[in-house]
């Protein structure tokens, strides 16, 4: 067996490893970096709903000053993150799917850069978690050691498979638990009230906002055993949602109407949507959730940021205007009038919003809306 063989079975062991002991991240990038003749590396997770961000950032031979001063501003300034977050699903990128030589030469962010590291040159491998969210590890060259070839390239694609396979791993064993922190810290950003059922319809998590909101003292009560509306009716439509969601069929079904729960306060119902938790967000899996309950208020004038609905559905800023209004489950003509449009304008761009999002209904626009964002 060569020795490059060996190098590469030693990643693969220390990847799986890492997968069930998150302490031994930094050992699988040190030998992925000796592997490709790195002199550095990082783990991490990318949020690129808004602005650009990296709620999780795990470093190899970075002064942590440079990755500091790099937190504070400058990630969304970075060719390379700019380039992942428009191509989630690419496994592999490298510089020349990015940038030129000259261009690094001329840009304010390799100008930047240069002063703090001698790395120049970058090799990602990455893998989509969840909408607008990825994971990752990218591994770093100083320019005396020139840019990655195609062996290079062949390598990490060949290990991208374990490393795919060894992030879903630890997410769902929970044992990443630095990647589950920056999940919730997501969820926790988002303007709507999230809460996550398991398969006994317990709530076994709330992100902020749901906290934030006077639930309990105006129409929905929350507990450790689930969520109830106060009004019989109401509660009686509320479960056998849950329980839709629930059963083996519930994901290949349309998506339910929205559920209004009567508040005692007489502000405007809360808007109620339940969805099955599907594999494919496996992020969520330390909570191990079956259910995702999704309440707004359409008295709160916080929404999902403009950005984020434009990115994931390909919109344009006036109809995303329009989607963001109707997410908190306002009346068409309440949005129109808000907008300052007629009736008219707002049903033709609401029918455009409809043939980009693959739905036929408000209700299943915004259930649509909500999940995709919140999820």
């Amino acid at each position: 067996m060569s020795t490059s063989a060996d190098q590469v079975n030693l990643v693969i062991e220390t990847l799986y490893d890492a997968a069930l002991d998150e302490a031994l991240w930094p050992k699988a990038l040190q030998r992925l970096a000796d592997l490709t003749g790195s002199q550095a590396a990082t783990l991490w997770l990318l949020d690129g709903s808004d602005q650009p961000n990296l709620p999780l950032l795990t470093i190899l031979n970075f002064d942590p000053a440079f990755m500091q001063a790099y937190l504070g501003g400058m990630v969304p300034l970075d060719p390379t993150v700019q380039y992942l977050v428009r191509h989630p699903t690419t496994p592999i990128v490298h510089d020349a799917m990015v940038i030129t030589e000259r261009e690094k030469d001329q840009h304010i962010y390799y100008d930047w850069h240069g002063k703090w590291s001698d790395t120049r040159f970058r090799l990602v491998g990455q893998m989509s978690i969840a909408p607008q969210v990825q994971a990752g590890i990218a591994l770093h060259r100083a320019k005396r050691s020139g840019r990655y070839e195609a062996p290079e390239v062949e390598q990490l694609s060949f290990l991208h498979g374990h490393l795919a396979r060894a992030l879903t791993i630890g997410l769902r064993l929970g044992s990443v638990g630095s990647l589950q922190s920056g999940i919730t810290e997501l969820l926790d950003r988002n303007p709507v009230a999230v809460l996550l059922l398991d398969e006994f319809s317990r709530l076994v998590y709330a992100n902020r906002s749901a906290s934030a909101m006077p639930l309990n003292n105006d129409g929905v009560r929350l507990s450790s055993d689930g969520i109830v509306a106060d009004n019989k009716a109401v509660n009686d439509a509320l479960q056998a949602l849950i329980s839709e969601a629930l059963s083996p069929t519930g994901a290949m079904r349309a998506p339910p109407q929205v559920v209004r729960i009567p508040r005692a306060s007489g502000k405007r119902p809360y808007c109620v949507f339940v969805s099955k938790v599907g594999p494919q967000h496996s992020a969520l899996s330390t909570y191990k959730p079956a259910v995702c309950v999704i309440i707004t208020d359409p008295d709160d004038q916080r929404r999902p940021p403009l950005q984020s609905i434009q990115a994931a559905f390909g919109l344009t800023p006036a109809e995303a205007r329009l989607a963001a209004i109707l997410s908190t489950g306002a009346d068409l003509r309440v949005a129109a009038d808000e907008l300052r449009i007629t009736y008219g304008t707002a049903r033709a761009r609401l029918a455009q919003i409809y043939l980009k999002t693959d739905t036929r209904r408000q209700g299943e626009l915004i259930h649509l809306l909500l999940k995709t964002l919140a999820v």
